[in-house]
């Protein structure tokens, strides 16, 4: 009964932990003894984790209050850019195309990082091997002077949102479960819903560059 109270005056906590977050910054389920700690030392105890020293491994670590998202979509390059740039007053005809391989994608909202459960979560967008699929086509296109042109696929993605839930075996400051205040988003492809479309360029700029696409 004891730890069934802890749980819910954790998860009070954490509720009470997001309402204010924005309007006075991180808030913590802490006691007077508990020393000092970040996100990171949370995340560090998942499996996977480095470990850390202010808390034992964890049992896990899994997303929690988990909210949908509108789906996204995430272009991608597919081949080598073909350049017309050698000064020729002519176009040119070449094939564009090939083959990337699309996977479940997530990224936190604060500098940390580790892998949780199998899902690689980082400081920034990084990739893991779940749910990969293959995205493969060809096209001819005609490429003018001056200009340089890339294949993209842009595949749509189902957009989740959550927060981390840290279990232990043995209560931590009092606690068997902790929750971080760091959200992460998931991203996973939907392999059937691909948009394909030739990104062309002025020669001397960067081909490959998407940010029109994946802004």
């Amino acid at each position: 009964m004891y730890s069934r109270w802890l749980f819910v005056l954790s998860h009070v906590c954490f509720s009470l932990a997001l309402s204010t977050y924005h309007a006075l910054g991180p808030v913590r389920c802490v006691r007077d003894d508990t020393p000092d700690f970040t996100d990171q030392d949370l995340l560090n105890s998942c499996p996977g984790g480095p470990g850390s020293d202010k808390f034992e491994h964890a049992d896990r670590c899994t997303l929690t209050n988990v909210v949908d998202n509108p789906n996204t979509r995430q272009f991608a390059v597919l081949g080598d850019p073909q350049l017309n740039c050698g000064g020729g007053t002519d176009p040119i005809t070449v094939t564009l195309g090939g083959s990337h391989t699309v996977t479940q994608t997530n990224t936190v909202n604060a500098d940390v990082g580790l892998d949780i459960d199998g899902l690689k979560i980082g400081g920034g967008a990084s990739t893991s091997t779940a749910q990969a699929s293959t995205v493969s086509n060809q096209v001819s296109y005609t490429v003018p002077p001056g200009r340089q042109a890339v294949y993209v696929a842009g595949t749509a993605q189902i957009s989740k949102t959550g927060n981390i839930q840290v279990n232990y075996g043995d209560r931590q400051y009092g606690h068997f479960i902790w929750f971080t205040t760091a959200t992460v988003t998931q991203l996973t492809p939907i392999p059937d819903d691909v948009q394909f479309d030739v990104h062309e360029s002025a020669c001397g700029t960067n081909p490959t560059d998407l940010s029109s696409y994946n802004s």
